[in-house]
């Protein structure tokens, strides 16, 4: 999908259970829309002119960083195999920093190695199109509508997004029926249609499934969500020790504030330069930044979280990001001490409990 600049408007038909005909809305550069003017074109905003001002001239700076980024991907990417090959600490810095907008639904696909597995199965994806019997279509259904509603790709009732939305997770289930389906897949099939096709969604979701062991985040009894919490614990007993007591005295568990981080990667209500960001990365490195950004929440919230009872505890949960910096954000979580070791040793940990219920690590 072409990227949007902040602010672009665009001209939509609604259905007759949407907005009024003609309505313009006012989005954002990825396509998140931002408020909804009136059909003569008057915005119906709160912010003052200074602050207009202020976020157009911050916008433009951004615009302008990103065009000199992009030149120097595009000669990057002309051949990403041997340039990664030679130079990793460079192709490394660069991805953290983020993928430029316009080239991130092609890079995600070259660093996903996804197009391999479509190139092995020609036709395969109209094959299952075809299919007349999902055992889980009824589920898909009933989740379509919640997937990113405020984006204008998936806006519309049972329009195009929605549409393509539905195609992925029905044929994936057919593909997949060890997997199925599970609500958090919707979040991630709908971030890959932001930035490419139907079918190239789908083999991105297969990629997930085979080269970053994601099946077990959705196959029944999420195993692998359980053994993340486990993770988690642990690594908040070692990077926040006070933080961890304190969440011991209150009955807080990671299961009860971090399921949707783990589940959909943090697709799920978080804001969406944040969220991008992050895939980068995880494309490129796998699960650690995952765990890194949890943890630099954390960090970045532990002075409020430590003054909290249980209940309020749960709520600040749900509006951690409200006032986070992205930038603020992700720098905090790449300069955390983490190690891919530590996670390989606490993933041995959890397997050698051999327990049924998710274990807790050791006070």
């Amino acid at each position: 999908m072409t990227s949007l600049e902040n602010g672009d408007v665009l001209k939509v038909q609604q259905g007759a259970t949407q907005a009024s005909p003609d309505t313009v809305l006012r989005v954002d550069r990825y396509g998140f829309i931002v408020d909804e003017r009136s059909p003569n074109g008057v915005a119906h905003s709160t912010a003052s002119a200074k602050e207009a001002k202020k976020l157009e001239r911050k916008r433009r700076k951004e615009v302008l960083k990103e065009n000199s980024r992009l030149e120097k991907w595009q000669a990057m990417i002309a051949d990403w195999t041997k340039f990664q090959a030679k130079h990793p600490a460079i192709a490394k810095r660069r991805i953290r920093k983020g993928i430029p907008e316009c080239l991130r639904g092609l890079m995600w696909q070259v660093l996903a190695n996804s197009r391999t597995y479509s190139a092995q199965n020609p036709g395969l994806y109209q094959q299952l199109l075809q299919e007349k019997e999902a055992p889980v279509e009824a589920d898909i259904l009933r989740d379509v509508h919640r997937t990113f509603p405020k984006h204008i790709l998936f806006r519309e009732r049972h329009g195009s997004g929605q549409t393509s939305l539905l195609n992925v997770l029905r044929s994936f289930s057919i593909y997949n029926p060890e997997v199925g389906y599970c609500q958090g897949m919707g979040f991630i099939t709908g971030l890959f249609l932001i930035y490419m096709s139907e079918e190239d969604s789908f083999w991105m979701l297969v990629s997930l499934m085979n080269n970053y062991d994601m099946e077990g985040l959705f196959k029944p009894g999420l195993p692998k969500v359980r053994q993340y919490f486990f993770q988690f614990e642990a690594l908040i007993k070692i990077f926040y020790p006070r933080l961890f007591a304190h969440f011991e005295a209150e009955n807080i568990h990671s299961s009860m504030y971090a399921s949707q981080w783990f589940i959909t990667g943090f697709t799920y209500n978080f804001p969406f330069s944040i969220v991008a960001r992050v895939w980068d990365i995880f494309l490129a490195e796998g699960v650690k930044i995952i765990f890194r950004i949890g943890l630099a929440l954390l960090k970045l919230k532990e002075d409020e979280l430590l003054t909290l009872s249980f209940e309020p505890l749960l709520n600040l949960f749900k509006t951690i990001t409200n006032d986070l910096d992205p930038e603020t954000l992700i720098n905090t979580a790449l300069k955390l001490k983490l190690t891919t070791k530590q996670l390989k040793e606490l993933e041995a940990q959890y397997h050698r409990s051999n327990s049924d219920s998710t274990p807790r690590p050791n006070s």
